[in-house]
């Protein structure tokens, strides 16, 4: 169940049973994860035009402080190992190369981006809790909304 907050223009969750750990519950608002859902409202094509209208609402999914701690160590960690990973892959293929420094920008960017997703997904599993999107994808409200036409992904133009 969730009521909209008219201040913050977000539905929050009215239960706290923990949607990542499902032990624990939420004891504060702002402990929840609030996944943005978008919804095409207007497309307007025109040969030399393109514009597209759409809502966006967050959706509160109910996590305990745990799990909530839990998602940012894994991010903070995932992002320095990543940073990391792809300064050395960059220092490594300047010393072989100037050719190879340039050419070794393109993995350096796919580890910075790629490696941190990989990473912070790895790290929360291996605490056995659910990941924040698989979390998100997984509740109840959120599975009705995109049902309904709601989607994770904003729209383009």
């Amino acid at each position: 169940m969730y009521t909209f907050n008219h201040s913050l223009k977000r539905l929050e969750p009215t239960g706290s049973s923990c949607q990542y750990c499902e032990t624990g519950h939420s004891s504060h608002m702002e402990d929840n994860f609030f996944v943005p859902l978008y919804k095409e409202q207007d497309r307007t094509n025109i040969i030399v035009y393109r514009s597209v209208k759409y809502q966006k609402i967050p959706v509160g999914i109910p996590r305990c402080r745990s799990c909530k701690e839990i998602h940012e160590k894994a991010a903070t960690q995932a992002s320095l190992i990543a940073v990391g990973l792809a300064i050395a892959v960059e220092v490594i293929c300047f010393k072989i190369d100037l050719l190879w420094g340039f050419i070794g920008l393109f993995p350096s960017l796919f580890i910075l981006f790629g490696g941190a997703a990989y990473f912070q997904n790895k790290f929360v599993e291996d605490k056995g809790i659910t990941t924040k999107m698989n979390g998100a994808k997984q509740n109840e409200a959120v599975q009705d909304l995109v049902i309904s036409g709601w989607s994770f992904t904003m729209p383009s133009a």
